[in-house]
């Protein structure tokens, strides 16, 4: 079967591209083509049936909706992958401000305490 051909690499992919840093330019076209893609994917499947099942036929798929469906199984791994991607950027930036936050915070409560303690010593000279 043809299917299988396609849907491992396709699924290999997904993974590989979704796991990747979602900072680049390059990412983001991605993410957007694959939406587009996804979208249009889905309306011509829709208006033209026939189409699908074609596709079918000729990958070994027994019917349109199974090979609808491994299409969005694939789209579904690769958004999985970036949802937890993003995920964790976020909360290692959630990290790095809470860091910076206490440091802030400590920061200010040395200068506050330290401030009686030098004037003190001023006005003993």
């Amino acid at each position: 079967m043809i299917i299988q051909f396609l849907l491992v690499p396709a699924v290999v992919l997904a993974v590989v591209l979704s796991l990747r840093s979602r900072n680049s330019v390059r990412g983001q076209a991605r993410r957007k083509i694959l939406a587009g893609l996804t979208v249009v994917a889905g309306v011509l499947s829709v208006v033209f049936p026939s189409v699908l099942q074609g596709l079918a036929d000729w990958s070994g798929v027994t019917r349109g909706t199974d090979l609808l469906l491994y299409g969005l199984a694939v789209v579904i791994i690769y958004l999985v992958g970036s949802v937890s991607v993003r995920f964790r950027e976020h909360e290692a930036r959630l990290v790095r401000l809470a860091r910076q936050v206490a440091l802030s915070e400590a920061e200010a409560r040395l200068r506050t305490t330290a401030e009686p303690i030098v004037a003190r010593d001023s006005r003993a000279s």
